[in-house]
């Protein structure tokens, strides 16, 4: 099976003066640990999905429901944080789509030795979404202009299977569960997020959604989940198996060796709001 192609990443860097920057101090006394929780929900999911995400009802129902937070007051902050440049505005209201300098300047930053491992030697994004000018823009980043064809079966040579407009996921039952979960339409990526599944580990045959990844966090603890995603994946790639459900899988391989769960089934926000309240 070929490696799939890896849009997003699997962490970001947390700046300890988060708290103290003027914006977030701001959005708390405007807003309390409700808007600190949205900003930070949402950055998990740009960074997720690469370097930006769409930006439209459904985000605003699925942060509300995610974090318990009512539809309005959601829409309060988000509005807030545009009008304070934590989100590109421009962006926002001309494309739907969320982003910032910020982000992609911290996603050049993670993605460059992904980029040293290809065979191009690039990683390449849409000029549509990229807000950083010429200077800002690191070597190794190309810029695929908004009328030229995207995601060239050259760019991404650990899969040179993959082209865009044909689903050769249907070739296989195991990529064909896989897209039975992906959102949006497969043969417009410039305009739509990426599937729902992402890779992780370093040979990328653990598939599991944002929400999946998150669950298994919260039960077993972040150091926990990323050593078992690293011992699977490694298994799999040393003797050439794919799994079809990561997430039971890894849950059973947690189970058998005793890993105690920290936390019970199921987001909760108080945790969330508990733990910033402690910060």
């Amino acid at each position: 099976m070929a490696r799939p192609i890896k849009y997003g990443i699997d962490y970001f860097p947390f700046d300890v003066s988060f708290f103290s920057d003027r914006k977030i101090k701001r959005l708390r006394a405007k807003y309390g640990n409700d808007g600190v929780m949205v900003y930070i929900y949402l950055l998990c999911e740009v960074y997720n999905n690469g370097y930006y995400i769409d930006y439209d009802d459904d985000l605003i129902l699925d942060i509300s429901d995610e974090l318990n937070i009512s539809e309005n007051s959601t829409m309060q902050i988000m509005n807030y944080l545009l009008s304070r440049s934590l989100f590109d505005d421009t962006l926002a209201k001309s494309v739907k789509v969320l982003t910032a300098k910020s982000i992609q300047r911290r996603y050049q930053e993670i993605v460059e030795e992904r980029a040293k491992k290809r065979v191009s030697k690039c990683i390449e994004v849409d000029a549509k979404f990229w807000v950083l000018n010429e200077e800002e823009t690191r070597s190794f980043i190309k810029v695929r202009p908004v009328n030229d064809t995207p995601m060239k079966k050259s760019v991404f040579p650990e899969n040179n299977s993959i082209i865009l407009g044909k689903n050769t996921t249907k070739e296989s039952k195991v990529n064909e569960s896989k897209v039975k979960e992906s959102r949006g339409n497969e043969n417009s990526f410039a305009a739509s997020a990426p599937p729902t599944l992402r890779s992780y580990g370093e040979f990328g045959h653990i598939w599991l959604t944002y929400e999946q990844y998150q669950k298994l966090v919260l039960q077993y603890g972040e150091s926990n989940i990323k050593s078992y995603i690293r011992k699977m994946d490694d298994w799999l790639e040393a003797n050439h198996k794919t799994y079809d459900n990561c997430f039971i899988k890894l849950r059973q391989w947690l189970d058998k060796d005793g890993v105690k769960k920290e936390f019970s089934d199921g987001f909760d926000p108080d945790k969330y709001k508990a733990l910033i309240n402690n910060i």
